[in-house]
């Protein structure tokens, strides 16, 4: 198969699964050349597509960069929802398992560089991306949290505003360059006591 069979294949494929291939062709040339020096050019090759094609889907690099980090983030919106709609555990339990998961991302991060300097950039450059995916997170910690009150586990404070709360105290355990100046175990204890501590001054009387 030519390239250009390659190129009218992909012109005709839902824009799903080319927009898929481009960002996963991405990561390979990120890994491979690193962020700065990866071109469009070489994501095009990577994924087989002419460069022209590249620019329908995203405008330039930064708009790589930003779906990337959107899709990541997404996937870990993904697994904090599915901890706080685990009705088999508790509502203390989930929320808990929550507030490590959130926190641990960071970790999962800082296990691949070439996802380090994506996220680099994101907070340099992209921040409203950051901004919506702590809102998102806030939403599926409301909503646990509700379902806390509702049960007599909770003090009757507004959800929203625990959330929010909660969210600024654990907000260290979110930052890359933090998690990256300690020690994991030493970080993971910390975290787990943040969460117990938040856990015990939230608990109904």
């Amino acid at each position: 198969m030519t390239k250009s069979d390659l190129v009218s294949q992909n012109a005709e494929a839902p824009p799903g699964t080319v927009q898929d291939r481009l960002l996963d062709s991405a990561l390979v040339c990120f890994r491979r050349m690193g962020g700065k020096r990866t071109r469009i050019e070489d994501i095009a090759a990577e994924a087989g597509l002419a460069r022209t094609a590249v620019y329908r889907y995203y405008p330039n690099k930064r708009a790589i960069v930003a779906a990337l980090a959107t899709r990541w983030l997404a996937e870990d919106e993904t697994r904090l929802a599915d901890i706080a709609r685990d009705h088999g555990r508790s509502p203390a339990s989930r929320l808990q398992a929550f507030l490590l998961a959130d926190a641990e991302a960071a970790w999962r991060y800082l296990a691949d560089p070439c996802l380090v300097e994506v996220l680099d950039e994101v907070v340099e450059n992209l921040k409203a991306i950051l901004l919506q995916h702590r809102a998102h997170v806030r939403r599926h910690l409301a909503g646990l949290l509700a379902e806390g009150v509702a049960a007599g586990v909770f003090r009757p404070d507004p959800a929203e505003a625990m959330a929010q709360t909660i969210d600024d105290l654990m907000a260290r355990f979110h930052d890359l360059r933090l998690a990256a100046d300690l020690d994991k175990a030493i970080w993971r204890d910390r975290a787990v006591a943040a969460a117990e501590t938040i856990l015990r001054s939230i608990r109904s009387r």
